[in-house]
């Protein structure tokens, strides 16, 4: 569903994430990158309007350095058909701002690339180095198994609408179990990233814990919506 070619129904996919999203497409490769939407958290944290964004370049939306840089890394991450994670600084609307940004390519029908980005505002030395990074490290995460939640919604979909629920087909079952699996690392992977920070405890502390289950529960509500409405 990564792949729609309704810009709304994207917005709406990312508007049940709670962590700034947005996607850029472009026809080809000889053509440039525009913004597809974003959501609301987003547009939030950056001071940019959603209906306002759709279908403007990138090299309108920032000053001409920062708009090379950004279109270089899409590029890439289109070209290379590989995930990306980086730091940036960008001009916005609400001011001077830094980001941790992880990018991932998702080929069109049409023949076309799109960019879908995860960001998170850098802020000042809220908690010691360590300590910061570690939390980085969680909202990175747990930023990964909602996207591999996302992608087992899509298959849900795709499945109840071309009525495969009713028929024995294994296949799609082996896709679903892989994406299980998927999820099951990344969220060991938020634990394993904890244990380490915190040796002395076996759990998650209290905010970490806050700050997992804001950044997962709404895209476990959507699984669960959506497994309603397959029932």
């Amino acid at each position: 569903m990564l792949d729609t070619d309704s810009a709304d129904h994207l917005a709406a996919i990312f508007n049940q994430f709670t962590v700034p999203m947005f996607a850029a497409d472009r026809p080809s490769a000889q053509s440039e990158f525009k913004i597809t939407c974003i959501n609301q958290a987003h547009a939030e944290a950056t001071g940019f309007q959603p209906e306002a964004l759709r279908n403007v370049a990138l090299r309108d939306l920032l000053p001409e350095g920062e708009a090379a840089t950004v279109i270089g890394r899409y590029t890439e991450c289109a070209d290379g058909q590989k995930n990306i994670r980086y730091l940036e600084t960008l001009t916005l609307p609400e001011g001077v701002q830094r980001w941790d940004t992880s990018i991932q390519h998702v080929p069109l029908a049409d023949g076309g690339d799109r960019v879908i980005g995860t960001a998170f505002k850098v802020t000042g030395d809220q908690y010691a180095e360590g300590t910061r990074m570690t939390f980085d490290n969680i909202r990175f995460f747990s930023s990964l198994a909602d996207m591999h939640l996302q992608n087992l919604v899509s298959m849900f979909e795709t499945a109840r609408d071309q009525g495969l629920f009713h028929n024995d087909s294994a296949n799609r079952v082996s896709q679903l179990c892989s994406v299980c699996r998927s999820v099951q690392r990344s969220v060991e992977d938020i634990r394993e990233t904890v244990r380490r920070a915190h040796p002395e405890t076996a759990g998650i502390d209290s905010t970490a814990q806050a700050l997992l289950n804001d950044l997962g529960s709404s895209t476990l509500r959507a699984l669960y919506d959506s497994a309603r409405e397959i029932s």
